[in-house]
C-alpha cells in the first residue's frame, strides 16, 4: 500500500468517488432507504424515481431546497457515474440495482457505527474453530483424525451427562446477545458479497466475449471457447464455494431447519427484546433471493455467449450467400455475352494448382502376391437384436413432467417423478432425467444416498436401478 497506490485509488476507485462527491450524503442515504434499509435488490425505473422524487421533496423542505434539480437528472448522475447499475431484464422499463462499490460504501459507513459492545469471544471462537477445522482435514493422518473423533465423543458423552444431572449452564444474557451480534454481522457481509461474486462473473463473461470477438476461429474453436468459460466461472474458488453454497441453501432438511431456527430465535426473550426490529426473520428469504439472482445471472452470461456465437454464423453465412449471388450474377451475364478471350473471370486468393489428367503416369500392372498360410476365417456371431430396440427419449417432455410435480410443492425427488409417471423406456429414459439435472442449478444430486426407481425396458420385463438421490426444486421468483 504506497503513496502511489493510495493515490491512483482516490482517482480511480468508484467506492471512494461516491464517497468523495458533493452529494454523498443524499445518495447514500436514500440508497439505504430504498435497497438495504427496504431489502430490495432491484427497482424499475418509475418505482424509484417516485421514491426519489418524495425523497428530494422531504430533503428541500427541511434544508430550503438544496437539491433544486428534478429526480430523473439525479437518477441518470447515479447511472452514469457508476453509482447504480442500469439495465433491462424480462420489461421494457428499465431497472436499477446497486453495484458492489456502492454497496461497499454503505458497509463502510456502517462500519463506522458505534457499537455497544463488540464480542471477541466469539470471534475469537470462531477463528479457533476455523483453525482446527483446518487442521483436521489437511494436517492430521488417519489414526490422529480418529483419536481426535474419540476424544469430542467422549466429551460430548459428558456434556449428556452433565445435562441429565443438571449441571449444565445455558448461555447468560451476555453470551446471548454476542451470537446474536455475530450471526448479524456475518449474515449482513453475506448479503453484501452477493453483489461483488455477481460483479466478479459479469467482468469473466466481459472479457471472454471481447477475447472471442477478437479471434478468427473456425465455429468449433469458438464454443470450445465457450464451455471453458462455463468451466472456468464454475470452477473457480469463488464459482466453488458459491455452488456448494447454493446446493447445502436448498437442500430440504437444512432449508427447513434453517426456518425453523429463525423461527425459534426469536422466542428467545433476551433476542426479542433486544432486536425488536426482527432483522434477522427474513434471511432465508434474502438468501435464496440474492442466490437466484447469481444462479440465474450465470446461466444468462452463457445463453449470451451462445447468443453471440449465433449471430457471428449468420453474418458469416450472409457473407457466403452474398458470394453466391454475385456468382451466380456474374455466370448470366456471361451467358448473354460469351467470352472471346480464354481468361474471362479471376477468383481473388492464393493459387491453385490445377493437376491435369493427362499429367498422370499410366496404368501398372500389379504382381499378384501369393500368401502361403492358409487364412481360415473364424464364425462371428452378431446379435443385431438390440439395433431394434433403440429409442428416442424427449427431454423437454421430461421437463414438462417435473415442473408439473414442482406446481403444487417446493420440490420433488426423482424417484416421485417417476412413481407418477412411470418409466418405459428403461435406462434411456433415467439418463434424460439425469441428464437435465447435471445441467440445471434447480436440481441438486445427492451422492451420499440412493434411490431404487423401477423401470420397464423394451421387453417389458420390470427392473430395478438404483442412482443417487436426484432433488428438483421450484425456481424462487
Amino acid at each position: 500500500m504506497t503513496y502511489e497506490y493510495l493515490k491512483n485509488l482516490k482517482a480511480t476507485n468508484q467506492t471512494l468517488k461516491l464517497l468523495n462527491s458533493d452529494n454523498f450524503a443524499m445518495t447514500l442515504s436514500f440508497f439505504r432507504a430504498v435497497f438495504t434499509g427496504a431489502r430490495e435488490t432491484t427497482l424499475p425505473q418509475s418505482r424509484i424515481l417516485q421514491q426519489l422524487d418524495d425523497y428530494l421533496y422531504l430533503l428541500n423542505q427541511s434544508y430550503d431546497g438544496l437539491f433544486p434539480r428534478p429526480a430523473q437528472a439525479y437518477l441518470d448522475d447515479f447511472a452514469a457515474s457508476g453509482f447504480l447499475r442500469k439495465y433491462y431484464a424480462d420489461a421494457d422499463e428499465p431497472v436499477y440495482e446497486l453495484t458492489p462499490q456502492s454497496q461497499k460504501a454503505l458497509e463502510w459507513i456502517e462500519s463506522l457505527e458505534k457499537r455497544e459492545f463488540v464480542g471477541s469471544r466469539s470471534r475469537f471462537n470462531l477463528i479457533f474453530e476455523l483453525l482446527e477445522e483446518l487442521e483436521f482435514e489437511t494436517g492430521m493422518d488417519d489414526k490422529t483424525r480418529i483419536a481426535k473423533l474419540e476424544a469430542q465423543k467422549l466429551q460430548i458423552d459428558e456434556e449428556i451427562e452433565a445435562i441429565r444431572s443438571r449441571r449444565s449452564l445455558r448461555f447468560d444474557e451476555s453470551r446471548i446477545r454476542e451470537h446474536y451480534m455475530e450471526i448479524e454481522e456475518i449474515a449482513r457481509r453475506l448479503t453484501y458479497d452477493f453483489a461483488q461474486i455477481e460483479y466478479n462473473f459479469r467482468e469473466l463473461n466481459t472479457t471472454a466475449m471481447e477475447q472471442i470477438a477478437m479471434r478468427d476461429d473456425a465455429k468449433g474453436e469458438v464454443l470450445g471457447s465457450i464451455f471453458e468459460l462455463e468451466d472456468a466461472i464454475r470452477e473457480s474458488d469463488q464459482g466453488k464455494s458459491f455452488f456448494a453454497f447454493w446446493q447445502l441453501l436448498t437442500d430440504a432438511q437444512r432449508s427447513e431447519k434453517l426456518s425453523q431456527m429463525l423461527e425459534g430465535l426469536y422466542e428467545i426473550p433476551s433476542i426479542s427484546a433486544f432486536d425488536s426490529n426482527r432483522r434477522l426473520k427474513n434471511l432465508k428469504y434474502d438468501l435464496l433471493k440474492s442466490g437466484e439472482k447469481i444462479a440465474t445471472v450465470t446461466s444468462r452470461l452463457i445463453e449470451q455467449l451462445r447468443r453471440f456465437i449465433d449471430d457471428r454464423v449468420w453474418i458469416e453465412n450472409r457473407r457466403i450467400l452474398q458470394l453466391c449471388k454475385a456468382i451466380e450474377k456474374q455466370a448470366l451475364e456471361i451467358k448473354e455475352q460469351q467470352p472471346k478471350t480464354r481468361s474471362f473471370v479471376s477468383i481473388p486468393g492464393q493459387q491453385l494448382r490445377i493437376r491435369s489428367i493427362a499429367g498422370k503416369s499410366l496404368y501398372r500392372i500389379r504382381t499378384e502376391t501369393s500368401l502361403k498360410q492358409e487364412i481360415v476365417e473364424k464364425e462371428v456371431t452378431i446379435d443385431l437384436e438390440s439395433f431394434y430396440h433403440q429409442c428416442y427419449v424427449d427431454e423437454e417432455k421430461l421437463r414438462r413432467q417435473i415442473q408439473e410435480m414442482l406446481q403444487h410443492r417446493q420440490q420433488c425427488s426423482l424417484c416421485e417423478v417417476a412413481a407418477h409417471y412411470g418409466v418405459d423406456k428403461g435406462v434411456a429414459e433415467l439418463i434424460g432425467y439425469l441428464s437435465i439435472a447435471k445441467n440445471s442449478h434447480q436440481a441438486r444430486i445427492e451422492t451420499e444416498e440412493r434411490e431404487r426407481i423401477p423401470v420397464t425396458d423394451f421387453d417389458g420385463e420390470q427392473k430395478v436401478v438404483i442412482l443417487p438421490k436426484i432433488i428438483f426444486t421450484r425456481r424462487i421468483v
